[in-house]
């Protein structure tokens, strides 16, 4: 247990939604989890307190309704806290001089503020990552996706197969431009019977006369606690491009999505682009009703819904919470190391090099942190070396200091952004600080351009490995598995 403590900023509510909420809520128990003492603080109106407590009765909220928070009512709060972990687009004030490790969410162009952890959970958005330089840490990207445990719950389980395709419709609680209701309507004209099940926390007139007088059966459901237990038996969803998004592709729940908020125009873009989702337009939608009308195809395939829902399990792994939480952790008992190191420098490695390559990864105290831990014979090591100087996935370095070898590290393409990384220290070298200025060497000399994600696997005994790696600012990125072995990892952003 971590005994730790985590102020978790959010606002919520009939007006401004729940999907902060929903996001807060997931961290925060992620967090207990993990022996955290977590207390959300917020403008959180009725509605959003009632759901924290429909869906958390134990964890603390302190509400500040209305008004925005002051500097001085996070000092209060902050107490004694460690992290200060914040997820809203509203102004907050510079909480630098607090102490606490500040944790921060953003969308874009949203929610952008100095932190010690910047979180963009939008799918690319390494690429679109804006003002990364305020900030130490990064999470980037679909596998910083914060997935409830709701969900997860329902990402292998079975559904029975209808003979009518089954379709949610789920806008949020905002729905600033109405679609609710223009979306049931623009089911009318589809060839095929459909049932629809529409998601409306206020029951507007408009949806609820839309629902009676559509030729389809549809039903109209208030506000729900376990969306995700619902949203399992339907073929696909027709929903805003917001959180859930990211909840339903990791059911494996095809999409249609509508962008309904200015913040959600990035996302929108993105996925559609990839192709993970259908798109059925921006504001102000006038061509919502056309593009629903292409959704008859899909809804009569079978195949095409079973494939489409395959790709997007692959896609999100549902860890992002995890991810976050324990970047927290590593980041307050190993900060990273900023500034100059002891200066080395790195080559490519030549066929020269393998006498003294041969020796070190023969080394026992390499074999024994290494996944193949056997010796291994020169004939084998110098057709190996051969390939790898061939390879063009695979750059081989030399480091040394003043001329003379220190260390070797390999860079593996895992991936068309994904590069991993390997090292090994000369037995006679070790305990002198080497490792950490060959990291450095070794990343200068990968002359790929951002954004790029460096990966490391090390071995969960390997208390010095995984130190370095840490120091160096690779985060949390994949558990132990079967062998013990465990992945780090950390964005070149800029």
């Amino acid at each position: 247990m971590s005994g730790r403590r985590v102020l978790l900023h959010c606002n919520a509510g009939v007006e401004s939604g729940m999907g902060h909420l929903m996001r807060t809520l997931t961290v925060a128990r992620i967090a207990r989890d993990r022996g955290w003492s977590p207390t959300v603080f917020g403008d959180v109106d009725e509605a959003g307190a009632d759901t924290l407590r429909r869906m958390d009765p134990d964890l603390p909220l302190v509400t500040t309704q209305g008004a925005e928070a002051s500097i001085g009512e996070f000092a209060d709060l902050a107490r004694g806290v460690d992290v200060i972990h914040l997820d809203s687009y509203r102004e907050i004030p510079d909480l630098s001089s607090l102490g606490p490790l500040i944790s921060n969410m953003q969308d874009g162009p949203f929610g952008v503020r100095d932190a010690d952890l910047a979180i963009d959970a939008n799918l690319a958005s390494e690429r679109t990552f804006v003002n990364p330089e305020r900030s130490v840490s990064h999470l980037a990207g679909i596998d910083a996706a914060v997935v409830r445990a709701q969900v997860l719950a329902q990402r292998d389980v079975r559904t029975t197969p209808s003979a009518v395709p089954r379709v949610l419709v789920v806008m949020g609680g905002t729905d600033p431009h109405g679609v609710t209701a223009r979306v049931v309507a623009a089911f009318d004209p589809l060839p095929s019977e459909v049932q629809i099940t529409v998601i409306d926390p206020r029951r507007r007139e408009e949806v609820v006369s839309a629902a009676e007088s559509s030729r389809h059966a549809v039903e109209v459901l208030g506000f729900v606690d376990d969306l995700p237990a619902i949203a399992r038996d339907h073929d696909l969803a027709v929903t805003a491009a917001g959180t859930s998004v990211w909840d339903f592709a990791c059911m494996g729940l095809p999409m249609a999505l509508v962008c309904v908020a200015d913040n959600q125009r990035v996302g929108y873009r993105q996925v559609v682009e990839r192709g993970l989702a259908i798109g059925l337009g921006e504001p102000p939608h006038q061509s919502l009703e056309e593009r629903i009308g292409l959704l008859a195809d899909l809804l009569e395939s079978p195949e095409s819904l079973a494939e489409t829902a395959a790709a997007l399990k692959r896609i999100v792994d549902g860890l992002g919470s995890w991810r976050i939480v324990t970047s927290w952790e590593q980041l307050l008992s190993t900060p990273p190391q900023v500034g100059p190191r002891t200066a080395l420098s790195a080559r490519p490695a030549m066929i020269d090099d393998g006498q003294k390559l041969f020796e070190w990864r023969n080394d026992p105290t390499v074999r024994l942190n290494s996944r193949s831990r056997g010796e291994i014979d020169r004939g084998s090591h110098d057709e190996w070396l051969a390939r790898s100087l061939e390879d063009p996935d695979r750059l081989l370095l030399m480091i040394e200091s003043d001329g003379m070898p220190v260390a070797t590290c390999r860079w593996d393409r895992r991936s068309a952004d994904t590069w991993e990384i390997s090292i090994t220290v000369a037995p006679e070298m070790r305990g002198r600080g080497v490792a950490a200025s060959a990291v450095q060497a070794a990343e200068s000399a990968l002359a790929e351009l951002p954004p790029i994600r460096l990966v490391a696997v090390v071995h969960r005994d390997n208390a010095a490995s995984r130190r370095l790696f840490e120091r160096a600012g690779y985060l949390p990125h994949l558990p132990a598995d079967g062998d013990g072995f465990l992945t780090v990892a950390r964005w070149r952003l800029s």
